[in-house]
């Protein structure tokens, strides 16, 4: 295992531009959103990113889905049963649900989606998440069956991971074509798309739910800089913002016009570590530099307190979450682990981001110069076999995966897994094993 400490985030910080006093008449038919970073692919079963996966909602619907408060909700699942055993998850489906292209969403649907995902030929980055599915099952024309290849009981919630969405079967025959052209059953069709600049959905005509949605359209612009997502706030460019800059949270607020929504996350960000190579194969490495880094120094610069030290394996607004004591600050005693682990006079290594907004840049900058005379830190594009910054959201799908083997975003190789680096990982279970 490996570990080091970094913030939980207490907020997500996203802002609206106010449309008269909770007046949704007085807002465009319109929307357009201004996001950190850009998009990496629109196949929900091959993203990594947050930002791609929350855009992916706009096309896709899953069988399930998490409420306000992260409880698991039926979304194209009409019930389930499951067996004594815990074994086999027997789902009904919605009838009368059409996918974009005019085609009955159905079991065999669902069965072809999670064959695709389950197959490890398709070489998916979300194939983890599905890897305890042993088969799908089309038992009706809708219900499906899924066999678990071990009892699982949180498997609704696996289900409900916003990776686990019902694509056409059409659209999934080539699956390279799918990360640009999204087919569901989603309340949004792909109108305009350039992964590094424009994303622009419009209404699904054909949508389940009458009445919805309430919006003609959206417009999706990655935006990396802060300050412009802040600008084109405040001149009304953008109705929204995600993820607002922490520093001008307040700032923004403050002129009127714009209402910032702060609110528990579950996202953790985290430091990754491959533990298969020098140094940071040696456990007191990874504690040296756990205990080199200000966690609540960290939070004050880089979140201006919008975030919380992480205090666990999981962020405390998932279920059974465990806290404990956030790592203390020690810098005197991180450099009595490097020097017990034989690097007196510390190491070079290339810390890599997984974020090109400003925010991660600030953190780069500042878990470089946590780390003197132990890692020489740098932003870089080409990942090398050393360490990551990268965020993680536990969305409750598998507890076991956090506790489990683990890729650094997906990063290959495949073989190579690591253990989990969650920057929180509680002393009280941290182990030096391999």
């Amino acid at each position: 295992m490996s570990s080091t400490a970094s913030p939980q985030l207490r907020a997500a910080l996203t802002a609206v531009f106010a449309c008269g006093v909770f007046s949704a008449a007085a807002c465009a038919s319109e929307l357009t959103v201004a996001l950190g970073s850009s998009f990496t692919t629109l196949d929900p079963y091959d993203a990594n990113d947050t930002l791609s996966q929350n855009v992916a909602k706009s096309f896709y619907e899953g069988l399930f889905g998490f409420d306000a408060s992260m409880k698991p909700v039926p979304v194209l699942a009409a019930g389930y049963a499951v067996s004594a055993d815990g074994l086999n998850y027997t789902v009904t489906l919605r009838e009368g649900v059409r996918f974009h292209d005019g085609t009955v969403f159905n079991a065999e649907a669902v069965k072809a989606n999670f064959d695709r995902v389950t197959t490890p030929a398709s070489h998916l980055k979300r194939d983890g998440l599905y890897s305890n599915i042993a088969k799908t099952e089309a038992v009706g024309p809708y219900t499906v069956k899924f066999t678990l290849k071990e009892p699982f009981s949180a498997f609704i919630n696996q289900l409900a991971h916003p990776s686990a969405a019902m694509v056409c079967p059409s659209a999934l025959a080539d699956g390279k074509m799918l990360s640009r052209r999204p087919c569901g059953t989603g309340p949004y069709v792909l109108e305009t798309y350039s992964p590094t600049s424009v994303l622009k959905v419009k209404k699904f005509d054909g949508y389940r739910i009458a009445g919805l949605p309430k919006l003609d359209g959206i417009t999706w612009l990655p935006v990396p800089e802060s300050s412009t997502r802040s600008a084109m706030l405040r001149t009304g460019e953008a109705q929204a913002a995600y993820p607002v800059p922490a520093d001008q949270a307040r700032a923004m607020e403050s002129r009127g016009g714009v209402r910032i929504e702060a609110s528990p996350s579950i996202i953790e960000r985290i430091v990754s570590f491959n533990t298969l190579v020098k140094p940071f194969s040696d456990v007191r490495v990874r504690q040296a530099l756990n205990y080199a880094v200000d966690k609540k120094e960290f939070c004050r610069v880089v979140f201006k307190d919008y975030a919380d030290p992480a205090a666990g394996v999981m962020p405390a607004a998932v279920d059974y979450a465990v806290s404990f004591d956030p790592w203390p600050y020690d810098p005197k005693k991180a450099r009595e682990l490097l020097a017990e682990a034989g690097y007196p006079d510390g190491f070079s290594t290339t810390l890599w981001s997984a974020f090109n907004h400003s925010m991660g840049s600030k953190a780069v900058q500042l878990f470089s110069s946590s780390w003197p005379r132990s890692a020489s830190a740098s932003k870089s594009r080409r990942w090398k076999p050393v360490s990551a910054l990268l965020g993680w959201k536990a969305s409750a799908v598998r507890t076991r995966q956090a506790c489990g083997c683990t890729t650094s975003a997906g990063l290959r190789p495949r073989a190579k897994r690591t253990g989990p680096c969650v920057l929180s990982w509680p002393k009280k279970v941290f182990l030096p094993v391999s």
